[in-house]
């Protein structure tokens, strides 16, 4: 997460010296906003990144010698159907269109969204917990066959599913 802590770092820099000049050679604030608000969506990240590395440490991608089957491990649980995606999609559109048409569509979009986002949250809540998975098998959801065959190695796979 170094890495990606500077290449924001200096993003954010970059956005604040243009900032800077454009504030004083413009004197326009809409751009003048613009820029301080890209600015600090760049701090954030970079400052998130910076945070996760002194918590965590070096990651087996940041090594150069890295293999995949270092970061092999648990990837989590994603639910293999759910109508929440296409759901909250449909409700960002509709609060998009309110902003346009009216304060009542902004009104039902906005409380789709809510309901779409918390479903979507508490649709997993329950298998992040202890390992659970509800799935036919449990463990990782990359197979050990398939990290097999992206690290090159031979052999059969003895994991049985």
């Amino acid at each position: 997460m170094k890495t990606e802590a500077i290449l924001f770092a200096a993003v954010a820099a970059f956005f604040f010296v243009a900032g800077l000049g454009y504030a004083f050679w413009s004197k326009e604030p809409a751009g003048t906003a613009a820029l301080a608000v890209s600015f600090l969506m760049s701090s954030l990240v970079s400052g998130f990144c910076a945070l996760n590395h002194h918590k965590r440490g070096k990651r087996p991608e940041d090594h150069k010698e890295a293999e995949v089957r270092e970061r092999y491990g648990s990837l989590g649980f994603f639910p293999p159907r759910s109508a929440y995606p296409p759901l909250t999609g449909l409700a960002v559109a509709l609060t998009a269109l309110g902003v346009v048409f009216g304060l009542w569509l902004f009104v039902i979009g906005a409380g789709l969204l809510v309901a779409c986002v918390v479903g979507m949250v508490l649709e997993s809540s329950g298998h992040a917990e202890a390992g659970q998975s509800s799935g036919p098998r449990s463990g990782p959801a990359v197979s050990s066959a398939t990290w097999t065959r992206c690290s090159g190695e031979t052999g059969r796979s003895t994991r049985s599913r």
